[in-house]
């Protein structure tokens, strides 16, 4: 070949390559941002998808455009091909998050001189991600790069920008502000993550991306809406996303997660910290124009999880020490940051809000004293993922129900931490086991449903409250996740275990216990029925469907009971009102479908967030016509009311009782015909506060309830790992057993936090209320923090 036509054959290749850029772009239409402009900064690829979503979604779907900058490719000193991996797992995610294939128009555009790896969706061209590819810190202690570039004066060099390995580029702490100034300077509102707290509570790569968006969004000289996000700490907070937003925050996350570590199972539980994530965001709202912080970060509390008590200051020259949380002045806390090099540990003092003290940790153990930041002693690392590590790289925990400072080794959850009372252990909206006699012999069996690891499925198992029998699946709901998938998993007459919630009872009165699963579907209701053959729950069989004036999303909670006393258990919906309360519709049971709902009673004295037990209740029509006893937080007390059924409506008894020494977010409340005389009791468990374990209180039930009475003090207990029933565990018993379904107290691992199998044991109760000794019945297949769902939708604000 001559010379000549080799140069043609260069040329035209050169031409070739020159306008494929250009055809790309042309097939690609030009994003429509006149709705708005989201512009989110996170650190890692993750980020984003963990604690910031649904938020980026949302204005997906309200027609905004979203550029996405992830300043950190990679992660601790990952090599390139793990970015790239990351990047195609984020990819991924954020096409299922738009509906459309997973295909990128990828560049190399150019932000105040400096060049960033920009992907824009081709289908979806409103969704733009920017990789500006900085390495990444540690986040236990270790070297960050971010943080030595923003306070220390550092270069940082990115990974190449080409996949030919070529391109980095070189930035310091004025570079990258022109850069992302650039960047943020079309955005009509910006997210971030949380810039006022201490490492290592959250990553430090998160605080410093958020301090560095804080800093440069306040230099646009324009008023703009910014949002500040919790990271790690909201796993163990109260799920607050709807169950809507939940799924489908988990097929985006679990696309991303099929990639990076090739598993996308974790995403689906809440064993795992990915899992938990996903169910949550905790976040506020700022202006860009807002002064600067003076970060003096807002005081928390140390609540041990296993006893639910707080650590609290004694004074100078004294050990802290765990009391009943009261919310005192003596029990805040909050982590002072010292002046040390960007990823060191023992980075923090721990001071008291209220006396100004420091803690300080010696051989002889914990001694508050005058603050002093070079005093070594005093250097705290905050906790990282439930734990809290002690100066002497020990671990803060319980031993003996005094405050202890240990090895961090073979931790159980003594040595499990919260920033508050309120967590996802005490979130009093939660169900774990049903009681019903499934089996028709009669004698009631636990029945529990367990989250699936291949997907947004569950399994149904039940077991006897006997030493010698183990439990045994009864129904195996599989839901296979598709991680390419561009539509929802969970759809149509799928069930899945977030959007879905359970009632045990006889809905056809053939004397068995039936499951009914609780579902959206064609905009109202579902209810599908789960016949118990007497050693199996059969498939799924459709009881009844609402209309869309009925939907999941309106239905405070459903509750199941014999209201009309034919024999067959009715379902009532408590469902939100548009002016206040509550409507109590009942769908009574046919011989084998659910008739329409009928309005019962229109609650609109009871608050949208009360809860609700089926009871036998004085003034009902017929000894068989169940009732109800609704429960409210009112004024921070435990009040009651009771409605009697007449058949076809209930009668109320707006808060017939109310008691002021309990607080009403922090007990749980059961009910049981405890003495035999056929109206139901309550049984009240609160944490003992004093020491380890709980405290059971008894109420007889009448017209009105009787004085709340201490029946027993379980010290063997945790209040936050165990979920209360009032049973009777055979048709022959003439009282009550207090049955506590709960999280045997497994040893915790890194990542591990909620491991733990579910454990049955109980206390009979004797007609004059006393309470018997335990009896143990062992330990359960599965996880404990698998078989929590969400019996209620509101929870008390607190």
């Amino acid at each position: 070949m001559s010379r000549s036509g080799t140069a043609w054959r260069s040329f035209a290749w050169a031409l070739l390559l020159a306008l494929l850029p250009i055809q790309a772009r042309a097939s690609t239409p030009p994003a429509d941002c006149r709705a708005g402009t989201l512009v989110t900064v996170v650190a890692h690829l993750d980020d984003d998808l963990l604690f910031v979503n649904p938020g980026i979604s949302d204005k997906l779907d309200a027609g905004w455009c979203v550029t996405v900058v992830h300043l950190i490719g990679g992660a601790n000193d990952a090599k390139f091909d793990y970015v790239v991996l990351r990047e195609t797992g984020t990819k991924l995610a954020y096409a299922r998050m738009a509906g459309v294939p997973d295909q990128w128009d990828e560049s190399t555009a150019t932000f105040a001189g400096k060049p960033i790896h920009q992907l824009v969706l081709r289908q979806q061209p409103r969704v733009k991600l920017l990789e500006l590819r900085l390495p990444g810190g540690h986040v236990r202690g270790g070297k960050v790069p971010l943080g030595l570039l923003w306070d220390r004066g550092q270069t940082l060099t990115t990974y190449p920008m080409n996949a030919d390995g070529t391109g980095a580029t070189t930035y310091d702490r004025a570079s990258l502000s022109a850069t992302l100034r650039e960047i943020l300077t079309p955005a009509t509102e910006i997210y971030t993550l949380n810039p006022d707290t201490v490492a290592f509570m959250e990553h430090p790569d998160h605080i410093y991306a958020a301090r560095i968006t804080r800093v440069v969004a306040q230099g646009l000289k324009r008023d703009v809406p910014i949002g500040y996000h919790v990271t790690y700490p909201t796993g163990g907070l109260p799920k607050n996303l709807t169950a809507d937003e939940t799924l489908k925050k988990r097929d985006v996350v679990g696309s991303y997660f099929a990639i990076d570590g090739n598993d996308a199972g974790h995403v689906f539980g809440e064993y795992m910290w990915d899992g938990n994530w996903v169910a949550r965001r905790y976040w506020s709202m700022a202006h860009s124009n807002d002064p600067g912080p003076d970060f003096q970060l807002r005081p928390f509390q140390l609540v041990n999880e296993y006893s639910s008590r707080c650590v609290e200051s004694a004074g100078t020259g004294k050990a802290p020490r765990l009391a009943a949380c009261s919310g005192a002045a003596s029990q805040n806390w909050f982590w002072q940051q010292l002046p040390v090099m960007p990823g060191e540990k023992n980075d923090a003092l721990l001071v008291n809000a209220a006396t100004r003290g420091c803690i300080a940790e010696r051989d002889s153990g914990l001694v508050e004293q005058a603050c002093s930041a070079s005093s070594s002693p005093q250097r705290w690392t905050p906790w990282d993922f439930g734990f809290v590590y002690t100066p002497l790289n020990h671990c803060l925990g319980e031993k003996d129900g005094a405050l202890n400072a240990g090895r961090c080794t073979m931790l159980t959850a003594q040595y499990r931490w919260s920033p508050s009372p309120q967590t996802v252990w005490t979130d009093t909206r939660h169900e774990g086991a049903l009681y019903g006699d499934v089996k028709g012999s009669g004698r009631d069996s636990v029945v529990y449903v367990q989250r699936r690891k291949d997907g947004p499925g569950f399994n149904v198992w039940v077991a006897e409250m006997s030493r010698i029998d183990n439990a045994s699946p009864w129904y195996l709901n599989a839901v296979p996740f598709d991680p390419q998938a561009t539509e929802p998993t969970c759809k149509g007459d799928t069930l899945c275990f977030d959007s879905a919630r359970f009632l045990l009872a006889d809905f056809d009165g053939d004397g068995r216990a039936d499951l009914m699963v609780i579902a959206p579907r064609n905009g109202g209701t579902a209810f599908w029925l789960l016949k118990s053959a007497g050693t199996h729950f059969e498939a799924p069989r459709l009881w009844y469907q609402t209309s869309a004036e009925w939907t999941p999303a309106n239905a405070q909670q459903y509750v199941a009971g014999d209201f009309n006393g034919d024999g067959r258990a009715d379902v009532m919906i408590a469902q939100k009102r548009k002016d206040a309360g509550l409507d109590l519709d009942v769908l009574t049971a046919g011989p084998s479908t659910g008739n329409a709902p009928a309005l019962w009673l229109e609650a609109r004295e009871l608050d949208a967030g009360a809860r609700f037990l089926p009871a036998r209740v004085a003034g009902s029509e017929g000894s068989r016509n169940a009732g109800l006893i609704a429960i409210e937080d009112v004024n921070g007390a435990l009040a009651l009311s009771q409605f009697a059924s007449t058949g076809s409506a209930f009668s109320p008894g707006y808060r017939t009782n109310a008691y002021a020494q309990f607080k009403a977010a922090f007990v749980k409340v059961v009910a049981g015909d405890v003495d035999g005389d056929g109206i139901d009791d309550l049984a009240v468990l609160e944490p003992r506060g004093a020491a380890t374990g709980m405290r059971v209180f008894t109420m007889k039930g009448g017209k009105v309830f009787g004085p709340a009475r201490e029946a027993a003090t379980l010290s063997d207990t945790s209040y936050a790992d165990s979920m209360p029933a009032l049973i009777r565990r055979n048709e022959h018993d003439n009282h009550a057993t207090l049955v506590l379904f709960s999280r045997a107290n497994a040893l915790l691992k890194q990542f591990y936090y909620t491991g733990g199998a579910p454990s049955v044991s109980g206390y009979d109760f004797d007609t004059a209320f006393g309470v018997g000794p335990v009896q143990i019945w062992g330990d359960l297949p599965g996880l404990f923090s698998e078989s929590l769902w969400l019996r209620t939708l509101a929870y008390w604000s607190r």
